[in-house]
């Protein structure tokens, strides 16, 4: 039975999925049934599937850079949020970067290979386990904007999609966001994202298409450093909450919790955040709220 079906106007019909992919995706991903266009973002691609796990995933491992590592790291937000739940979320998530790095710079099949005194190795009936339920990666800025990056990105999130499925785990692609004085190429960053994700059979995370949101709807939300690219505090939050949404197919608003690193946000707009986020997800997938 395939767990890839179709999405939107997107026809998957005659995708060939076999069977190492099938148990790598043992958790579950199926389809994105109801989506629609997107109201604010009408002309781009549907995303082929949508994550939903048959159980919580326990173990994640995030490859990025600095997007992903500013303001103590997005894994702490998003630990914070797991904590703030009811009941408490426990799922581990271990973070990988690379200064400036691109999908490019990573070994991933390194990065899911058991190593001396990683507590993540667990071996049942002396077989080694899959270290990580799902692996999220998270591409250079300029990666889905860049035109001398673009085949790169869908050329190394297809192979590490491929390398990630094969050691037992789901992967998934996380959406960036535009530069804060680039907001007109939110339309392709968004399309080759998810273009890319589609052509390797895995989910987007969409934080980009939050962060164009919030920047439209509340511009005196601070989401951006001064150098109009990496994540404020509120930005960092934002792509937790977007996380927190589509690994959990759970809706963020109302856990009270106000940030990390000590930068807590004021808790209006850690609500505000969190609703945008819920919204983005849902409206993203076509997923009922």
């Amino acid at each position: 039975m395939t767990l890839l079906h179709t999405a939107r106007k997107l026809s998957l019909s005659d995708w060939k999925v076999d069977c190492a992919i099938v148990g790598a995706l043992a958790l579950g991903l199926l389809s994105v049934s109801e989506a629609a266009p997107l109201p604010n973002l009408p002309n781009i691609p549907a995303p082929a599937v949508a994550p939903h796990f048959a159980k919580t995933p326990n173990v994640a491992l995030l490859i990025g850079n600095s997007y992903s590592f500013y303001n103590c790291g997005v894994h702490t937000y998003l630990r914070g949020l797991m904590r703030a739940s009811d009941p408490v979320i426990p799922m581990k998530t271990r973070l990988l970067t690379i200064s400036s790095g691109a999908l490019s710079f990573h070994d991933v099949g390194f990065y899911l290979q058991p190593h001396p005194q990683d507590p993540y190795v667990k071996r049942e009936n002396g077989k080694l386990l899959p270290m990580f339920d799902i692996v999220l990666l998270q591409e250079h800025s300029e990666g889905a904007v860049s035109a001398k990056r673009i085949a790169f990105l869908k050329e190394f999130a297809k192979q590490h999609a491929d390398t990630i499925r094969a050691a037992g785990s789901a992967p998934l692609l996380v959406m960036t966001w535009t530069k804060e004085n680039r907001a007109d190429d939110i339309e392709k960053l968004a399309t080759n994202t998810i273009e890319a994700a589609n052509a390797a059979q895995m989910p987007v995370v969409p934080v980009g298409i939050a962060f164009e949101a919030v920047r439209k709807s509340h511009p005196d939300i601070k989401l951006y450093q001064a150098d109009k690219s990496h994540p404020s505090a509120a930005g960092t939050y934002l792509y937790a909450s977007v996380l927190y949404a589509t690994l959990f197919k759970k809706s963020p608003v109302g856990l009270d919790y106000q940030g990390e690193c000590e930068k807590p946000l004021a808790p209006e707009v850690a609500k505000t955040l969190q609703e945008v986020a819920w919204k983005t997800v849902t409206e993203f997938f076509g997923w009922k709220e």
